[in-house]
């Protein structure tokens, strides 16, 4: 499956570079994930993002998401989860909502600080509603896609022994999948990480760092967004 899946998407980026010109934007992405522990096997992950346009100048994206999560071994977990997500649409001047249900399954290598991460999404996003009419939500469409994501964490070490600072490489591709009304091309977006973080304490950490995200919407258009890109990281015992 990541076999499969890491190589359209190295096809469809390949194919958007050396399409048309695509147009070029600045973001800011100030993140939180946590993830309260109930015991050994049962956990609630969630995670509440802030997406900026324009610098820090614009409204852009609100993210609040979270899941019920089992874990099948220590490298192996499932999870059931909700997000809700309002974005700002500036030719309406109002917040449209999107609402997802989605299913995940995540593997954590034994002898590398690496996380797989394959996500399916079952996703309604609302459309504004026609100029003059009273009601800022017009209908809404309904649309499955699929995430493949990968976060490599590599230790900083000063005269061979350990430090809290480390480097993150991520990456995740997003392609629709069947039944979508909200895009009828395959790939929909991708997006690169790379961060410098410090390990305050075995249950929190951050990172900042440069993420380069690749969106192709229903009508072909492209834009690549250069995001200043600041996580926080927390695990939380009950």
């Amino acid at each position: 499956m990541r076999k499969v899946l890491l190589t359209m998407a190295l096809m469809a980026i390949v194919r958007l570079a050396t399409a048309q010109e695509m147009t070029q934007a600045y973001q800011n992405w100030y993140t939180y994930f946590g993830t309260m522990k109930i015991n050994s096997k049962w956990a609630v992950p969630f995670d509440v993002q802030l997406r900026i346009r324009d610098g820090i100048s614009n409204k852009g994206q609100l993210l609040m998401r979270g899941g019920l999560q089992y874990a099948v071994s220590k490298q192996d977990y499932i999870l059931l989860g909700y997000a809700f997500v309002p974005t700002y649409s500036n030719a309406t001047n109002t917040w449209l909502p999107e609402q997802r249900i989605f299913e995940q399954y995540i593997h954590k290598a034994k002898k590398l600080d690496m996380t797989h991460r394959v996500r399916l999404e079952q996703r309604w996003v609302s459309q504004p509603s026609a100029p003059g009419s009273p009601h800022a939500i017009g209908n809404w469409k309904y649309g499955n896609r699929v995430r493949y994501f990968n976060r490599t964490q590599l230790g900083i070490k000063h005269q061979k022994a350990a430090t809290p600072f480390y480097v993150a490489l991520q990456d995740e591709i997003f392609l629709n999948l069947w039944g979508n009304d909200i895009s009828n091309l395959l790939f929909d977006q991708n997006r690169f990480l790379a961060a410098f973080g410090y390990q305050f304490n075995p249950s929190l950490k951050a990172d900042i760092g440069y993420m380069n995200q690749l969106i192709q919407v229903t009508s072909g258009a492209k834009t690549m967004n250069h995001i200043l890109h600041l996580s926080v990281f927390q695990n939380i015992n009950l």
